[in-house]
């Protein structure tokens, strides 16, 4: 017993030196790190990668679907939908029981346009009067649109280079091209707009700025046309009140009266 604990501490420290040869080898012999590497090799194998790759989804079924909702049609309520548009029995002037089942057999929807003509705003330079420095440029003026028929007229203006505005105040002047006394072309700018227009020496300008229409009522007992109708017009067929409140290049747009009702009446 006397010699044990005399050796108590060297057995102590030999038992440590066991231990620490002991992790050493486990630590030499370990080959986890190894293992983890390998396994990271094996999941980037490009054949790996291609075997687990996701197939492409079908969306035919889907692309099918959207291209009908891409191309579907407008709901129409109108005639001969008879859901809001119950049918109608309508009494002509000659008695004549007419079935309105379309809404064209009576009232504006019966009505055909059958042409439009276009009016037209021109500016013409029509020469120079006085003398220097008094010049005064002589304008030609038709304004085919205007609402009241005396404006509808051709009318001579004048404008100097001091006043620029013209003498009925139709345009400004804005800049004369070539000799003052014998100029080539004007940059003028009309009442209304904001862009300019140029008039040149023998080339007036024109541009169109509304249109007239022509229409024929043809009914049963009621037989009427209309003949270079403008906007603002009234016309009055089955029993009715109608105006224009539009006129395009190949359209014309009715109000009716007794119910505020717009139809658009097409050139065919």
């Amino acid at each position: 017993m006397e010699q044990l604990k005399e050796h108590f501490e060297k057995i102590i420290l030999g038992l440590a030196m066991l231990a620490l040869v002991y992790a050493a080898y486990i630590v030499v012999m370990d080959d986890s790190e190894e293992k983890i590497e390998e396994q990271v090799r094996e999941r980037n194998r490009p054949g790996l990668e291609s075997e687990k790759k996701m197939p492409e989804m079908d969306m035919s079924d889907y692309q099918a679907k959207l291209a009908r909702l891409e191309n579907a049609r407008p709901l129409d309520l109108g005639n001969p939908h008879n859901l809001f548009n119950p049918v109608q029995w309508r009494v002509a002037r000659d008695g004549t029981v007419l079935k309105v089942e379309r809404g064209n057999e009576i009232g504006a929807g019966a009505i055909v346009l059958s042409g439009t003509n276009p009016l037209y705003l021109k500016v013409e330079y029509r020469g120079t009067s006085g003398t220097a420095p008094n010049i005064r440029y002589r304008f030609a003026v038709t304004r085919e649109s205007a609402k009241r028929k005396k404006e509808r007229l051709r009318m001579t203006t004048t404008a100097t280079t001091e006043s620029n505005t013209d003498t009925r105040d139709l345009f400004t002047l804005l800049k004369i091209e070539g000799d003052g006394r014998d100029p080539t072309a004007f940059q003028l700018r009309l009442a209304g707009d904001t862009g300019a227009i140029t008039v040149g020496k023998g080339k007036p300008f024109q541009r169109i700025d509304g249109y007239t229409a022509s229409l024929a009522y043809n009914t049963p007992g009621e037989r009427k046309s209309y003949v270079n109708k403008r906007v603002g017009d009234k016309l009055f067929f089955a029993d009715d009140g109608h105006n224009i409140v539009a006129i395009g290049e190949r359209e014309v747009v009715l109000s009716t009266a007794s119910t505020s009702k717009r139809t658009t009446i097409r050139l065919r």
